[in-house]
């Protein structure tokens, strides 16, 4: 069953240039990442006064902020890439460009823990270059994935201590390879039930399967171009969504053996279109909810026997 959008009126301010999917502003405004909690809430990451934004399922604003001043320096939406919540419902936020990540209490009013070194960075425990990802394991543990700066995905202690490292060679920026465990841009993360990991390698064109300890378990690669993936939070259906940047598609996947079951969207900001698809997650319902970094919006799909649409092809 193809997928029904709901919404997907165009932003007639995008500030978007040109027709291709590659060409854009240079500040990349709009939505930078997606979350979800228990309640279903969604959490959008976006490059503006707000940098954390949250609303519920039929697209009502509940609640704004992460734009405090932390450690003698304000977030800065315009460096934001993505962030999550974890189990407690504290929020995480990646400031890609200031080299850290920043947790906040549910309500986003308290700074709870930083971790890396803000302005600096680095290819050790304490600091970071462009991180990218993150994850939060259900005994609180952390998982941080690196972007552009380096290579590694790396596992901390729910206080911060870094527990394991997994790349080529020490992780950093000329450390790439197509090996288990290696990566050609690490990008985004998402847990099933038992809490394996499945880890985006952007331009490996693969997702890399790990368990919680970070062992190497497989990998799932295809012709695409993947930049995110959502996993409903019990994580017990057996299906994963990937936001697919190639052709600005998503796809629905079964986990057991990465075939996909569905595929809709195309470039465009029409319904069922995508410009940059950057942020992906699913509800409780199965509702998925999908975001553009140029097309600053957010749509939601809702699963449906209708025949697809052109748009949703």
């Amino acid at each position: 069953a193809a997928p029904r959008a709901r919404g997907g009126q165009q932003n007639a301010n995008t500030g978007r240039q040109g027709g291709g999917a590659n060409t854009g502003p240079t500040n990349q405004p709009g939505i930078s990442g997606l979350a979800i909690d228990g309640q279903d809430h969604i959490y959008v990451f976006n490059r503006g006064p707000k940098p954390v934004m949250v609303f519920d399922t039929a697209g009502n604003l509940i609640m704004s902020g992460a734009d405090q001043v932390i450690n003698g320096k304000k977030i800065n939406p315009d460096w934001e890439h993505s962030g999550t919540v974890d189990w407690d419902g504290n929020v995480w936020v990646i400031e890609r460009d200031a080299h850290r990540i920043v947790k906040l209490s549910p309500k986003l009013d308290k700074f709870l823990l930083q971790l890396g070194t803000t302005n600096t960075p680095g290819n050790d425990a304490t600091h970071f270059n462009l991180p990218s990802g993150i994850g939060v394991l259900r005994n609180g543990n952390i998982l941080l994935a690196h972007r552009y700066g380096n290579n590694r995905i790396i596992l901390f202690s729910k206080e911060g201590k870094l527990m394991k490292q997994v790349a080529k060679g020490a992780g950093g920026p000329g450390d790439k390879g197509k090996g288990p465990g290696e990566w050609d841009l690490p990008h985004k993360m998402a847990m099933d039930a038992q809490d394996n990991i499945y880890a985006i390698d952007r331009e490996g064109h693969r997702v890399q399967v790990f368990d919680k300890n970070l062992t190497y378990v497989r990998e799932i690669a295809n012709e695409w171009n993947p930049w995110d993936i959502g996993i409903s939070r019990k994580g017990i259906d057996g299906y994963a969504f990937i936001a697919d940047h190639m052709l600005e598609r998503v796809h629905k996947m079964q986990l057991k053996d990465g075939k996909l079951v569905a595929t809709w969207g195309r470039q465009g900001h029409g319904p069922g279109e995508f410009d940059w698809v950057h942020g992906i997650v699913v509800d409780s319902k199965g509702a998925v909810y999908a975001g553009d970094t140029y097309g600053q919006r957010l749509q939601k799909f809702v699963p449906t026997t209708a025949a697809p649409t052109q748009a949703a092809r």
